[in-house]
């Protein structure tokens, strides 16, 4: 099964439980507000099926905002138990929060997973991201999409200084490499693909995201990577390219990732740990 079969299904499967629990209540004439609420849980799903932890944040928080100010005039409703109420608050928020957040978190890791098992030889043993054969495929996916329909997109190359990783044994190396790599998953959308190329560097795929955008998500990334790290700003060099502006470099950069040999990258990878 691929993900985005994966990600319908569990769509679909949580939008009729929310549906069937607002349909079963209507016996005990619920509130036009908790009937909002059961809709606003339906969209944190949504929301952290499809974009991850961090779409799964704002639509929980989103939903939050929408709920307590709906439930303004119980809150000022004298007659109320304030006990009741805090409860009843504290209990939704809790809900989006946990759906939006941790339902996010376990579907992009649930994500490589499935690529996992579509293919063994997809994953990066180091960071558990795509490897560059996979990576490939999903910028030459991109680059098809441009080419049938000029949908934009953008990638996000990051490059981190061997120094970082000098004197360090193979073990911690790789523990860092993989922290990175989650560090770097957790702050894209689940849209967006990330692989570890065989040189090292991390290459971010951005579908339908212009070029201004890649460049925000670029210096987001590096910032974050900066504070993971603890390292300084020319520890790490991040390039932003988007099409069309820049389709002439990305045609160069997708070929020079088929002519580079992954042999040459596993020797040099083996003889850094040694």
């Amino acid at each position: 099964m691929r993900y985005t079969r994966f990600e319908w299904l569990v769509i679909g499967v949580g939008g009729a439980a929310i549906a069937g629990s607002t349909l079963f209540s209507f016996g005990a004439a619920p509130m036009i507000q908790e009937i909002v609420a059961q809709f606003l849980l339906f969209a944190v799903l949504a929301a952290a099926v499809h974009w991850g932890r961090k779409g799964g944040f704002y639509a929980a928080l989103a939903a939050s905002t929408i709920y307590l100010v709906l439930r303004i005039p119980l809150v000022l409703d004298e007659q109320t138990l304030y006990l009741d109420v805090a409860a009843l608050l504290v209990l939704r928020v809790l809900s989006y929060g946990l759906v939006g957040i941790l339902g996010g978190e376990l579907c992009g890791r649930i994500k490589y997973v499935f690529a996992r098992f579509e293919d063994s030889e997809s994953i990066d043993e180091w960071s558990h991201v795509y490897n560059q054969r996979f990576t490939l495929r999903a910028l030459d996916n991109v680059l098809g999409q441009y080419s049938r329909y000029e949908t934009p997109f953008s990638v996000v190359i990051i490059n981190i200084s061997q120094r970082v990783l000098d004197g360090l044994q193979s073990a911690k190396q790789q523990s860092i490499v993989r922290g990175l790599a989650n560090n770097l998953r957790n702050d894209i959308r689940l849209v967006d693909e990330i692989g570890r190329l065989d040189d090292g560097r991390f290459l971010i795929v951005l579908p339908q995201t212009p070029r201004d955008g890649g460049k925000v998500v670029a210096d987001r990334l590096k910032q974050g990577s900066c504070r993971f790290l603890g390292a300084k700003d020319e520890s790490i060099s991040v390039t932003a390219l988007g099409a069309p502006e820049d389709l002439a470099r990305l045609t160069t950069f997708r070929d020079s990732l088929v002519q580079e040999p992954a042999e040459d990258s596993q020797d040099q990878s083996e003889s850094s740990g040694s």
